[in-house]
């Protein structure tokens, strides 16, 4: 059996990373690969949904210092829900995206329709756990404008766009407050 860091390399290599059918053969993140060879990638496991959020804010406030690209954090304590995780990494947003550091949650309990790409084919994860990202804003923001200048989400489903890159824009007004 996969440890959780073995199944998030593993997402990366065998599903994020490779063509994808529906996307018209284009990977799901044409990024993963360059962070995962490069060593841009941090991933740590809290075990516990208590120590989470601390440990969330602690990676947030140490990231633009780490020289990683991503940050992703793991927990297999699904104690917190899909909801309660959307409405912490929103609230973290409001804190750390005008010091360029986005979060995005990602919870097993998904979606309530599936996402047509989303559909990991034949890849599998070996643990049931919850994820925070940790990136930074302007460059995310900036990769995903070069994206989108070459169709690279059209084929995208809208519910997810627009849970992914729009709930994303709304926040690069908080980069105007400060």
């Amino acid at each position: 059996m996969r440890t959780i860091e073995e199944d998030i390399l593993s997402w990366s290599k065998d599903f994020l990373e490779l063509p994808n059918e529906t996307l018209g053969g284009k990977p799901v993140c044409p990024y993963a690969k360059m962070a995962r060879t490069h060593g841009l990638l941090k991933i740590v496991v809290e075990s516990s949904a208590d120590d989470l959020l601390q440990r969330v804010v602690y990676e947030c406030n140490h990231f633009k210092d780490s020289g990683k690209e991503i940050c992703i954090i793991a927990c297999p304590d699904l104690s917190v829900t899909g909801d309660e995780l959307d409405n912490y990494t929103h609230t973290l947003n409001h804190v750390f995206v005008p010091k360029d550091v986005y979060l995005m949650a990602f919870h097993p309990e998904g979606y309530d329709e599936p996402v047509e790409f989303l559909e990991n084919g034949d890849w599998e994860s070996h643990n049931e756990f919850l994820m925070v990202l940790i990136q930074p804003f302007e460059k995310l923001e900036q990769a995903s404008a070069n994206l989108e200048k070459i169709g690279f989400y059209e084929s995208w489903d809208k519910d997810y766009y627009e849970s992914t890159v729009t709930k994303r824009k709304t926040y690069r007004r908080l980069l105007c407050e400060e």
